[in-house]
């Protein structure tokens, strides 16, 4: 595994206001009443396909120091796996496909002059990714469309797509203010549902948006605020009463909703601060963060590798069919941007890449 020597961080991502605060950051005795490992079989081995045994499953890098631009985010489409990202000094977006083998541009990238935070959609081919400055990026039948002038200067740092609306969510780090966008139409058009919000708003699932310092349940176009509960990043549940959140500044922060109320989990052996969650029905609840940090909740204990990855640091976790991907590079670098992929899968699985290969 190749690495690169990093210095520490002196400043915080755009996504770090060094003035948030950190409620919840320190694992301390109040823990959640956790839901047990909803993973199935996932716990146990893979088919061996030809070899005529099982496959372990096994927490290695799928490729790393690769392009020109950090991976922020990610999402399946289809059988393919979408990432977005991007350079972090103004540079243009990135958007790349993984099909289990190879990393390969997408078409629909092209033009793309801002780095993208966020990638969500409902169907394959059928996507939307949001980003730097306002930058909204619909996918159509894998036709892209970027618009030219979006409607608002703040970036945004998350979006979620549903059936019938879509939301995002971003504001100005710079002056700790947030905003809250809906499009009724799923990206056409666009009505601002909250502006100059008390701390930026960093993510959104379903009807659920966290941010630097703020959390708020959305109820048709009526903010419902919660309680102070820290610097969050990112949000996603299995099921409307059983929600997770993870953020922190100095330490990681996880907190859960049983449905009435949050409350704070585990985090012993997390250490770092996190910036991504992925679950869902019946699912596991993955954690990724700085300085390689993976972790997988077993419903008593976060089982980790043994060493991080990676000491790059990971932005996103997304979970498709038998693999989990850790998204990111070196985020903090004032110089050139590189994107990095950690995974946890059958086996040891890596792609080398000098070039990435032609779009689909």
């Amino acid at each position: 595994m190749k690495f690169r020597r990093l210095l520490l961080p002196l400043l915080c991502l755009a996504v770090c206001s060094c003035t948030a605060s950190n409620k919840g950051g320190e694992a301390n005795d109040t823990q959640a009443d956790l839901p047990p490992d909803g993973d199935g079989d996932r716990d146990g081995d893979a088919d061996g396909g030809d070899s005529g045994g099982p496959v372990e499953n096994e927490w290695s890098m799928l490729a790393t120091e690769f392009g020109s631009g950090v991976l922020l985010s990610a999402w399946s489409d289809g059988e393919k796996v979408v990432m977005v990202g991007g350079d972090m000094a103004g540079g243009s977006g990135t958007m790349l496909v993984y099909d289990g083998a190879e990393i390969k541009a997408t078409c629909v990238a092209d033009g793309i002059d801002r780095a993208l935070w966020w990638v969500h959609g409902t169907a394959p081919g059928d996507w939307i990714a949001v980003g730097e400055n306002g930058i909204v990026v619909q996918v159509e039948g894998y036709v892209g469309n970027p618009r030219n002038e979006p409607f608002t200067s703040a970036t945004l740092f998350g979006v979620w797509q549903g059936e019938d609306r879509t939301i995002a969510v971003g504001g100005d780090v710079s002056a700790g203010t947030g905003e809250i966008w809906v499009s009724d139409d799923n990206g056409d058009n666009w009505r601002a549902l909250a502006t100059d919000l008390p701390g930026v708003a960093f993510k959104v699932w379903e009807d659920w948006v966290v941010g630097d310092g703020i959390a708020y349940q959305i109820d048709g176009d009526t903010l419902i605020p919660q309680p102070e509960l820290g610097r969050l990043l990112t949000v996603r549940g299995r099921a409307s009463d059983d929600v997770w959140a993870v953020g922190g500044l100095t330490s990681a922060t996880v907190l859960h909703f049983d449905g009435t109320s949050w409350s704070e989990a585990d985090t012993l052996g997390l250490g770092q601060p996190l910036n991504g969650v992925w679950t869902g029905p019946d699912e596991d609840v993955w954690v990724t963060g700085n300085f390689g940090t993976t972790a997988r909740w077993t419903g008593t204990t976060w089982e980790q590798p043994e060493w991080p990855l990676t000491t790059e640091h990971f932005h996103a976790v997304w979970r498709h069919n038998d693999e989990t991907l850790f998204v990111g590079g070196n985020l903090f670098s004032p110089g050139d941007n590189y994107g990095t992929i950690g995974r946890y899968g059958p086996g040891t699985v890596s792609v080398a890449i000098d070039d990435i290969n032609p779009c689909l």
